[in-house]
């Protein structure tokens, strides 16, 4: 099956686009922002940012590289699918919380606290 095929795409907002470069910037030798979906909470999965500040020593054929405006959003083969037509925001609440927010129409529920969600099976 080729993945690349059946993937829309994600897509990123300015704001999130500003806050990503901005954490890319802070820290020295970084290279990009790695995306995950980990099983986790009581919903079933979270997403898990990390920077990576190296090149990556594992096989880049496991992972496909977003590039917008020169940040890289690496994320795996097999977190493609739970995240097609995912659109990446960056919002601020109550005047001073900030996060990062993943707007995924692959979203079936989310747990009462909103950290983790469950996700739609495709066929």
């Amino acid at each position: 099956m080729n993945i690349k095929k059946k993937w829309s795409g994600i897509t990123i907002t300015n704001a999130a686009e500003k806050y990503l470069d901005h954490l890319i910037k802070k820290n020295n030798n970084c290279i990009g922002i790695q995306i995950n979906i980990k099983k986790s909470g009581c919903a079933g999965f979270r997403y898990n940012l990390s920077l990576i500040k190296h090149k990556y020593s594992e096989d880049k054929s496991s992972f496909y590289v977003y590039c917008k405006n020169n940040i890289n959003i690496y994320i795996s083969f097999q977190d493609m699918l739970l995240m097609d037509k995912t659109e990446i925001d960056f919002v601020t609440t109550d005047g001073i919380n900030m996060h990062i927010k993943f707007n995924n129409p692959n979203i079936h529920t989310y747990c009462g606290c909103g950290d983790s969600f469950s996700i739609i099976k495709k066929k």
